[in-house]
């Protein structure tokens, strides 16, 4: 059926969208960049760059090493702003607004295309990632994040929609190596799509022997080197190390045969949905932590932050990072993560049936394949970041990191479901009505009060 042609369509599209603005355009007027992680950091190394035309100093700002393109979109954005006698702080973070819309269109186009056009399932994705926290924090405050989620997702669209697995697509690839190039003077997690694609054409040249993916190969290793060579220079002179990683931390990185992170990889601890649901509840568990940062305020410095602090002491609670949350947001996050683990589980049963499903049938098609190394280059660099750096009071574990992957695993997810669910009423039982829910728990924190 014609999407155009679809009023009910349409008109649920179109509360998503609004939805989408009204949370965001209310955050903006309430949060403070200065209240996110590393928030000062990103003010600092904008203002250096804004106001004196160069990249800041380590000493300067904690975040000097981060990749500078963001920043210098950023300041660009500001210097428009200006011209039309626009600025001050929230519309700096405005830009993040932008940048998240291109977010969601993606993940609406990924998923209506790889799902071979199934308008409604990129609806229910698209509903996702306008109130998932995560999505909802990103878009609050200065950040690189959601340019990095933005690239990585639209090179992972244009893979598929430019067909680079066909021959003779030399002058798309070019093009996508250049996409590639600013994703990676955004933040070198975009390595994982560069692994992705290697693999992939690898993959192909030896079950086909055909040159061309060798070809694709080299074209986008030396146009993406090229691009990045004055960056790569310039940190490997001042940092000693194009990928080093949490460069201004000093604590020493672990063999990942024998890190400490083991002992917190496997586990589950359930004091986030039982008692404690926030930072320093010390859960000490890689799913525990990523599960409650996901859905709700883990770590606490997503909120009012000043309108709480000015409450009485009765109606405050000191939580571990010493901010303070209120009984009532207290008991929410404990609903959110128990809701949360509810839709994971969900999340968890549509995937794994997924691949199941397609390792049975031997029904592998390569754009699938190159949809799971993605997911699974993501989640595996998260693995080694806490292998190697396993200090959990440093912030090595974030949902925000593998953002991009979400879309990816929620697709497979629900392509699962609608595949085995022929029943709409059950579909709608199964995997909207959770959502709802959540939306309906969350709202607290993710509409600030």
């Amino acid at each position: 059926m014609n999407i155009k042609k679809n009023k009910l369509y349409l008109i649920l599209f179109s509360l998503v969208i609004i939805l989408f603005f009204i949370i965001r355009f209310h955050n903006l007027k309430i949060y403070n960049t200065m209240s996110a992680d590393d928030g000062g950091g990103h003010i600092i190394y904008t203002e250096i760059l804004l106001n004196e035309d160069r990249l800041p100093a380590l000493e300067e700002t904690y975040l000097a090493w981060h990749e500078p393109f963001y920043y210098f979109l950023l300041t660009s954005w500001i210097k428009i702003g200006s011209f039309f006698n626009l600025g001050g702080l929230n519309f700096w973070e405005s830009l993040n607004i932008l940048l998240y819309l291109f977010f969601i269109v993606l993940v609406f186009l990924i998923t209506y295309y790889f799902s071979k056009q199934d308008k409604w399932l990129a609806l229910l994705n698209t509903f996702l990632y306008t109130i998932l926290f995560v999505g909802v924090k990103l878009s609050a405050y200065i950040n690189n994040e959601v340019l990095n989620h933005v690239f990585i997702l639209l090179l992972v669209f244009l893979f598929y929609y430019w067909k680079l697995l066909e021959p003779n697509n030399y002058r798309k690839i070019i093009y996508w190596s250049l996409i590639l190039a600013l994703a990676f003077l955004t933040k070198i997690t975009a390595a994982i799509i560069f692994i992705g694609v290697f693999l992939v054409y690898l993959y192909k040249f030896i079950k086909e022997r055909d040159l061309y993916f060798l070809k694709y190969i080299l074209i986008i290793i030396i146009l993406t080197f090229s691009i990045n060579l004055p960056w790569i220079i310039y940190k490997q002179n001042n940092y000693q190390g194009y990928f080093s990683i949490n460069i201004y931390n000093e604590k020493p990185k672990q063999n990942i045969l024998t890190s400490e992170a083991w002992s917190y990889i496997f586990k589950i601890n359930t004091k986030v949905f039982r008692d404690y649901p926030y930072w320093f509840s010390e859960p000490e568990s890689y799913f525990s932590i990523l599960l409650s940062s996901s859905f709700g305020d883990y770590y606490n410095l997503f909120n009012n932050y000043e309108r709480i602090y000015n409450l009485p002491v009765k109606e405050r609670i000191l939580v571990g990072n010493g901010r303070y949350t209120t009984p009532y947001l207290f008991k929410t996050m404990l609903n959110i993560n128990r809701i949360g683990l509810f839709i994971f589980i969900i999340w968890l049963i549509g995937f794994f049936g997924y691949w199941i499903d397609k390792i049975k049938k031997k029904k592998i098609k390569d754009y699938d394949l190159f949809l799971l190394l993605i997911f699974l280059g993501g989640f595996f660099a998260s693995i080694y970041h806490n292998l190697r750096l396993p200090y959990l009071e440093i912030g090595v574990l974030k949902a925000h990191f593998i953002y991009f992957i979400y879309p990816l695993g929620t697709f497979f997810a629900y392509t699962y479901f609608r595949k085995k669910i022929k029943n709409n009423f059950l579909q709608i039982i199964i995997l909207v009505l959770p959502l709802i829910l959540y939306l309906t728990i969350a709202w607290p924190i993710l509409y600030i009060q």
